[in-house]
């Protein structure tokens, strides 16, 4: 694979997680998760709760992108 190939999947790699985790962080309902969270768990800062979900905005765009990439790979590699 030629470098310019390899900078180009990496862009529409880049881009697939971007997509997914503006999706994400746009629709889930912010405000709503916050006051069912700290119904159960108790009293959470406005900073601990922006880490919290912020990580988990994150880490679910990584694991649905890492399966979107992988998805994607083997329906091309089953057609070549």
């Amino acid at each position: 694979m030629t470098p310019a190939k390899q900078a180009g999947l990496w862009l529409i790699q880049f881009l697939s997680f971007l997509l997914i985790f503006s999706a994400f962080y746009l629709l889930l309902p912010e405000v709503y998760l916050f006051d069912r969270f700290s119904d159960r768990i108790g009293f959470i800062t406005e900073q601990d709760w922006n880490d919290l979900f912020m990580f988990a905005v994150l880490a679910t765009s990584v694991i649905i992108n890492t399966l979107v990439i992988f998805a994607v790979a083997t329906l091309k590699k089953g057609r070549v």
